[in-house]
């Protein structure tokens, strides 16, 4: 796989995303959203042995589990249907390049795009919530977290958008996608122990396989010592692989989803 090449193909993602305008959109989403959560969300709970910015920072969290895989999904879904549909597509791969190195391009140049798109709002909120008396080490955390569910979800849109022949099939698969790994999460998990029993393995196997449950336990057992915003599949998590091994599993979780 050549570098340059790759390089070149993400390059020209990034100046097509620079100037769309779902980037400045998703910028303002986040930025408006964690400001606002970050300004008004003081809490009389205790963080890390840290008072008065739970709320804070838990707001920021559910904005990533809430916004971060759609806004992640729609972009990707659209990288290859897009140029399917308008034909560039078949233009690409009759230059010398290999599948590989286009499938590589695109991906790192969504991700980059998308990432850049959130930081610009987050790095803004997350700067209030340290003025806050949150600490740094804890909004680094959950940067890191937010750029691994970013890249998990930018993975499955861009394998999507293989699948997709048309920009319009992109955007209903995305959707479903966020629809079902967000609703066949906690719910789901409930759901299914509630109604037919599944083994406790079972759902924390799944807890590692959804990228939103990966996430938010990952998250949470950095910033929760107590572990009670777990719940109790988390417990059991914790039980299962202890605190460090349920934060490296759900970072490894969010990893090895479908990218390159």
């Amino acid at each position: 796989m050549r570098i340059k090449v790759v390089g070149k193909i993400a390059a020209r993602e990034i100046n097509n995303a620079l100037r769309a305008r779902w980037f400045i959109t998703y910028a303002a989403i986040v930025l408006v959203g964690g400001v606002a959560l970050a300004a008004f969300g003081a809490g009389s709970s205790v963080i890390r042995d840290y008072r008065g910015f739970a709320k804070a920072i838990a707001g920021l969290v559910h904005l990533a589990l809430i916004f971060v895989p759609i806004l992640a999904l729609f972009p990707s879904t659209q990288a290859i249907a897009d140029d399917h549909e308008n034909g560039s597509l078949d233009y690409l791969l009759a230059q010398p390049v290999t599948v590989g190195e286009l499938y590589m391009g695109k991906w790192l140049g969504v991700l980059a795009s998308v990432i850049l798109s959130f930081m610009t709002g987050m790095g803004i909120a997350g700067g209030i919530a340290v003025l806050r008396g949150v600490p740094v080490t804890i909004v680094i955390t959950l940067f890191t977290f937010v750029t691994a569910l970013t890249a998990a979800f930018v993975g499955v849109g861009l394998f999507l958008s293989v699948w997709a022949e048309t920009r319009t099939r992109a955007a209903t698969l995305g959707l479903i996608a966020w629809l079902f790994f967000l609703a066949i999460g906690t719910f789901g998990v409930l759901a299914a122990f509630i109604r037919w029993n599944f083994p406790a393995d079972i759902l924390v196997a799944w807890t590692f396989v959804n990228p939103v449950e990966a996430f938010r336990i990952g998250i949470l057992t950095v910033m929760d010592p107590d572990f009670s915003l777990l719940g109790p599949l988390g417990v059991k998590t914790m039980e299962s692989f202890g605190g460090v091994g349920t934060g490296v599993l759900a970072g490894t979780s969010l990893r090895v989803h479908p990218c390159p």
